[in-house]
């Protein structure tokens, strides 16, 4: 395909993911709804479109914002619309909150269905995804030596802070002050890294084609009309997965669990697959690894913020039985990530072993079930640990 016919395909592509947001704008502000199977598509697909702009124009950004630290920002605006989906739930969860009883509201149970299924989500698919292909193109393991040192260091500590909310039933304040300021470390860290010049591929690389002034204009342009996509759609969205769990007797929380963090995180998967398509797998794992990070700090203490400021006074979030588990799950599930991608090695098996497990875990709803597979990740980790741990004592034997 010539140059000419490529960057024209990918204009085509820029404008047709657009047009994704014209019929959820149209519903908001027409006040138009139909049946809620069809609204959850609708707005769903209205995401994804500004998701997928969302990163096309975040990777062109990388050729004007300072390179060292474009991956944190990359992840950081590629999941912008999970963040506008938490929000929403946040906002409600506080509406629903009396601290005269005290009682965790079936609202509050969906802002943790979706920050703990979006993190699952994004290690056991995307992860596995990047790893998987990376082995069925090449035949070999995905090196990624000398990289991920400060992703996997604050991966690491958000992790071992998603295990303590489990034991504490709550997201205290403190704890969502920590983590914010986590990722706020994380982020300047990050500006002190130098990276290398973005490989930029398709729409993402026909915007970078531009001169300055008109690549950073429709840099800003796809940021503004996603972003304005987004805001609009998320509310309704949400609002819609939950009448479809209704009317049809599926749980709400599963709905919000998988089909919402789907939405919006399935653009931000399928361009870290690309990535590794397209012979740079170390980009999009690392890129997947730094939205992870940010989404057990930023994203898990910014759902107690925006919880507060419905609930008009300070307040952490508390968590029942079941929500604590999710954490806990969601806990184990990142620490087997770290473990597997800390060797900087990174084999077929590896990749295996979390989209199994993921997979596995899916249809077992169940508190008790849930916590079985808790075992499994941390059973699973354990023994990995012990054999990296040995094999250092064999090679120093």
């Amino acid at each position: 395909m010539s140059d000419s016919n490529s960057h024209s395909a990918s204009w085509i592509l820029l404008a047709a993911f657009a047009c994704l947001g014209v019929p959820s704008v149209t519903m908001v502000f027409g006040g138009l709804h139909f049946h809620p199977i069809l609204d959850a598509f609708i707005f769903g697909m209205g995401i994804v479109g500004a998701a997928f702009l969302i990163s096309w124009a975040a990777e062109a950004a990388q050729l004007d914002v300072s390179a060292s630290f474009a991956i944190a920002i990359l992840a950081l605006i590629a999941i912008l619309p999970e963040y506008a989906v938490e929000a929403v739930l946040a906002w409600d969860a506080g509406q629903s909150y009396s601290t005269a009883s005290a009682i965790v509201t079936p609202e509050m149970e969906l802002v943790a269905a979706n920050v703990t299924g979006a993190n699952r989500l994004l290690i056991g698919l995307g992860w596995s995804a990047v790893i998987l292909i990376f082995w069925i193109k090449r035949r070999s393991p995905l090196n990624m030596a000398n990289t991920m040192g400060l992703e996997i260091l604050m991966l690491s500590v958000a992790t071992a802070v998603t295990f303590l909310i489990f034991f504490m039933q709550q997201v205290h304040l403190i704890v969502a002050a920590a983590l914010i300021a986590l990722y706020l470390v994380y982020l300047w860290l990050s500006s002190t890294k130098e990276s290398e010049e973005p490989e930029l591929m398709g729409p993402s690389f026909a915007i970078g084609e531009q001169s300055k002034l008109v690549r950073r204009l429709i840099v800003l342009g796809l940021f503004a009309y996603s972003a304005f996509v987004i805001v609009v759609a998320a509310e309704s969205f949400v609002h819609s997965l939950v009448e479809t769990g209704r009317e049809f007797g599926i749980s709400e929380f599963l709905l919000i669990q998988w089909i919402a963090p789907l939405a919006s995180e399935s653009p931000e998967i399928i361009i870290a697959v690309l990535f590794s398509l397209r012979a740079n797998p170390v980009a999009g794992l690392t890129t997947l690894i730094s939205a992870e990070v940010n989404q057990l700090t930023l994203l898990v203490g910014s759902m107690v913020g925006i919880f507060s400021l419905s609930a008009g006074e300070l307040l952490s979030f508390p968590l029942n039985n079941m929500q604590s588990v999710e954490f806990l799950l969601t806990a184990a599930v990142s620490l087997l990530g770290v473990i597997l991608v800390l060797p900087r090695v990174i084999g077929w098996k590896s990749g295996l072993i979390l989209l199994v497990m993921f997979l596995a875990h899916l249809p077992f709803t169940e508190t008790d079930q849930r916590m079985l597979f808790t075992y499994g990740y941390i059973a699973i980790a354990a023994v990995l640990i012990g054999y990296q741990l040995y094999r250092k004592y064999l090679s120093k034997s």
